[in-house]
């Protein structure tokens, strides 16, 4: 059975377009790996293929109502949280109360929704019966730098993403701690930020707001992958991937990163979890399986 996806970026501000990187390059890999034609593109439509987009039309909301009514089939990687009451990233970004309402809208006359987070699945699915939880993991075409020797590594703590204050005050004391810490405030493209990832000690998860209290998938595979050890900020050790992390709070952050640095060998712990990735979560079959569930099956 062929299959092609044409993955549409034109929908996403273009400071977006770093943001979604590793996301963009994680499936496209994973739909190659079994045997699905992809092409990568900004507006170029394509009316024999299954139109990929990924968040939410940002640029147009309104396209996904024209997509419908010429017949052109379509998809959408839900990137975000959303609660099972509609709230989007835990009411942490301020979105305008329209938000979810254009979500629902183009969700709802998708041919699929991929949750790239399991907490999204919940409300998706109750819009668009055909959503499924996008499961990321170990992809051999994301191995995409070498890192250097350790003692040619001048960075102990990188802190790559979106900008925000909060991020800014953990990352100022942990300066202040002493720890050679680069944090670019800005996102950039992914050969820079996989430059500094090959110079750096301990790559950071920092959560944008109080408020927040994301699992950033992509970021932990990316760097599980490539052997770049992740401490990740969050509440709880529940989450299916804090398992491949070094975890913290915010309120321990500067003694954890301490310990972690001066305590354990992060060379060996680093590759002890690209072992792990790769034996529990080769995203090749699991992209098989989501593939079987929302495209195979209804064809």
């Amino acid at each position: 059975m062929t299959v092609t996806i044409n993955i549409v970026l034109g929908n996403l501000k273009p400071q977006l377009w770093a943001t979604n990187a590793d996301s963009v390059s994680f499936v496209k890999g994973a739909l190659e790996a079994n045997g699905v034609s992809v092409k990568i593109g900004l507006d170029n439509l394509d009316p024999d293929a299954i139109n990929l987009f990924f968040d939410r039309f940002y640029v147009e909301p309104n396209l996904p109502v024209k997509l419908k009514a010429a017949g052109i089939k379509y998809g959408i990687v839900c990137t975000e949280a959303i609660s099972p009451q509609g709230i989007w990233n835990y009411g942490a970004e301020g979105d305008e109360p329209y938000t979810f309402a254009a979500f629902e809208l183009a969700a709802k006359n998708a041919e699929f929704v991929w949750c790239q987070l399991a907490e999204s699945v919940e409300v998706c699915r109750e819009i668009n019966p055909n959503s499924a939880h996008l499961k990321y993991g170990y992809l051999s075409t994301m191995e995409s730098f070498t890192r250097l020797p350790e003692v040619d590594r001048d960075i102990d703590l990188l802190m790559s993403g979106m900008p925000s204050k909060r991020r800014e005050k953990v990352v100022a004391a942990l300066c202040d701690a002493g720890h050679r810490t680069v944090y670019p405030g800005q996102p950039v493209p992914v050969y820079v930020r996989d430059a500094l990832m090959a110079r750096t000690s301990l790559n950071l998860s920092l959560q944008k707001t109080n408020k927040h209290q994301t699992v950033s998938v992509t970021r932990i595979c990316h760097s599980v992958v490539n052997r770049v050890p992740l401490l990740l900020e969050i509440s709880t050790s529940e989450n299916e991937f804090a398992r491949f992390c070094l975890t913290t709070t915010g309120e321990d952050i500067l003694h954890d990163v301490r310990a972690f640095i001066d305590d354990t060998d992060l060379d060996v712990w680093a590759e002890d979890r690209y072992q792990q990735l790769a034996d529990e979560l080769p995203m090749g079959t699991l992209m098989a399986d989501l593939l079987a569930q929302t495209i195979y099956s209804r064809q």
